[in-house]
């Protein structure tokens, strides 16, 4: 079976409904992900670009595309909707860069301006 313990919600925008995928982190996510979690174990909050998994294991890995986190956080913050960013490790929401004019995306955390779709007219 497939263990989805390392699966993240997406949500697309689909004209007037929403889908949901199921994003698989591949093996050699998972890891650098392990790698840094026994390398970077924290109770007083992470470096910035980095954050908490899940409120349940406490080591800090690196924020993935369409999230950032400031120093001392616990979790990667999406970036809000309307905006994308492909940058890994973002320390700030000037990372998040706005669609472009005439696109919308719905999605907080979007990871690529591909997530940005064409308004209606």
């Amino acid at each position: 079976g497939s263990n989805n313990a390392f699966c993240q919600p997406a949500r697309h925008a689909s004209i007037g409904r929403f889908r949901e995928t199921r994003i698989m982190l591949s093996p050699s996510a998972l890891a650098v992900l392990v790698f840094a979690a026994m390398f970077s174990v924290s109770e007083a909050g992470c470096p910035a670009g980095e954050g908490y998994p899940t409120s349940e294991h406490k080591t800090c890995v690196m924020c993935g595309a369409g999230t950032y986190s400031v120093e001392g956080s616990t979790n990667c913050t999406r970036c809000p909707a309307g905006t994308w960013s492909s940058v890994c490790g973002a320390v700030d929401i000037n990372t998040c860069q706005k669609c472009r004019s005439g696109s919308w995306s719905s999605q907080e955390g979007a990871p690529s301006a591909s997530s940005c779709h064409d308004c209606q007219p």
